[in-house]
């Protein structure tokens, strides 16, 4: 089955879109990559951007509670982007935020 689960941070302040009378979110996380060299043992962290949509009562409460720098985890599966095979985009069907009532 093609689902993935990812914990990152919202890039952006999420802007709440309708298409068709239908809440929807286009949302980037990104993730971080950490990786130790074996030579010197340095510690090294790449980050990861992913594209994310929400639909329904999921976009609504994401745009309602997340903003830039939200810590998030998202159940998701990946599909190609409309017209683009190269593109993957995750949709968002499960998630759950990191930490909300802290500063």
């Amino acid at each position: 089955m093609n689902i993935c689960t990812f914990t990152g941070y919202i890039t952006d302040d999420p802007i709440l879109e309708r298409v068709n009378g239908v809440s929807f979110l286009d949302l980037r996380i990104v993730v971080y990559n950490y990786r130790r060299t074996k030579s010197t043992g340095e510690k090294s962290r790449t980050p990861v951007y992913l594209d994310c949509e929400a639909w329904h009562t999921g976009a609504e409460t994401i745009a309602k509670l997340g903003k830039k720098g939200t810590k998030i985890t998202v159940n998701c599966s990946a599909k190609n982007a409309a017209g683009d095979d190269d593109f993957v985009i995750f949709r968002i069907n499960e998630f759950d935020f990191a930490c909300l009532d802290q500063d």
